[in-house]
């Protein structure tokens, strides 16, 4: 019968070799799968065209063009060159040492699925191609990651599937006019109801459509000027006025004229016997229009008479032009006040 400190001595040897064969299998599944780059056979500087897509239906595709990349679906708008190589470079800098899952019931789960992902990317490369699926984090700054057709999962570092925006507004210079607020002189506004003129009063734009005995109510006045002043793409649409644009027949024309501050030449030190501070700042004007055409599921489509490039706005911006009306902009007399007169033509 074997003693008690026997049998303590078989247990702690029985658990030695477990986990030699523990250290055993993993050292050996280590040497038997080298690591090797997730997107093996392609490198960042050979792609030349990148598309994806997330599950909603929401789609991106650049491609590089000599003049950069480029958004080929919208007549080659430009795009921020930068944050597209960094982001393949991220891809290509992802590798197979995080193993995550090989079986195929686990795609749902981590969103790497074939029909269940967040990000699908079609990467090409001259007569190379590779197609990825992006799922969710494992961690700060890490993805799920499989390369279509395989069953491997990984955990893919350095990347995350939000960094791959569906929004096109994102890859862009989303900046489509931008006149500072305080250089507006003059704001015409032309629809089917009417037209109507604001121009600069002081430190503010003010309707000079009030009769006599009128008061301006000037609470629509800052959304107007911000709108006509500083406008936002949420999409490029090309170069054509396509014929579903409606701008033949546009539902709003927007005419603005602002002032550009003249940058005059620095004085020579013969010249400069003066307080620089006393130097007026000296102005010119300029003028643009802003077309409204059709409003479109996602917005309403856009021309300013200052940019080669149609595009897509929000319908808020539209919208602070089509919503003017007169009753707006009129205070209600006071009461007691008699009605203001219409003057004689």
């Amino acid at each position: 019968m074997l003693s008690r400190s026997n049998v303590l001595l078989l247990v702690l040897l029985g658990l030695q070799l477990v986990m030699l064969a523990i250290s055993v299998v993993t050292s050996s599944g280590t040497e038997a799968r080298p690591v090797e780059p997730i997107l093996s056979g392609m490198s960042a500087a050979e792609i030349d065209r990148m598309y994806f897509s997330d599950d909603l239906g929401n789609e991106v595709t650049v491609a590089r063009s000599d003049e950069g990349w480029v958004l080929p679906g919208a007549d080659d708008f430009p795009v921020d060159g930068d944050k597209v190589e960094a982001i393949l470079d991220k891809i290509a800098g992802m590798d197979t040492r995080r193993l995550v899952a090989t079986n195929r019931a686990n795609f749902a789960r981590l969103e790497v699925g074939d029909e269940d992902f967040r990000r699908q990317i079609n990467l090409e490369g001259g007569d190379t191609s590779a197609e990825l699926y992006l799922g969710g984090s494992g961690g700060a700054d890490t993805v799920y990651v499989r390369r279509a057709g395989k069953d491997n999962v990984y955990l893919g570092v350095g990347l995350s599937s939000w960094e791959l925006s569906t929004q096109l507004s994102t890859w862009v210079d989303s900046s489509y006019v931008n006149v500072p607020q305080d250089d507006v002189l003059e704001i015409t506004v032309q629809k089917a109801d009417g037209s109507f003129t604001f121009v600069r009063d002081g430190d503010s734009l003010t309707y000079t459509g009030l009769l006599e005995g009128e008061e301006f109510e000037d609470t629509k006045m800052p959304i107007i000027t911000r709108n006509a002043a500083t406008i936002r793409l949420l999409e490029p649409l090309g170069l054509a006025a396509l014929e579903e644009y409606e701008l033949a027949e546009p539902q709003v024309m927007v005419q603005v004229r602002y002032r550009e501050l003249v940058d005059l030449e620095e004085p020579s030190a013969a010249e400069d016997d003066g307080d620089a501070s006393d130097v007026e700042p000296a102005y010119s004007e300029g003028t643009y229009s802003l077309t409204f055409g059709a409003q479109l599921e996602d917005g309403v489509v856009l021309k300013s008479s200052e940019a080669e490039y149609y595009v897509l706005v929000r319908d808020t911006v539209f919208k602070a032009f089509k919503d003017i009306s007169r009753a707006d902009l009129v205070r209600a007399p006071e009461a007691g006040q008699p009605p203001p007169q219409t003057p004689p033509p």
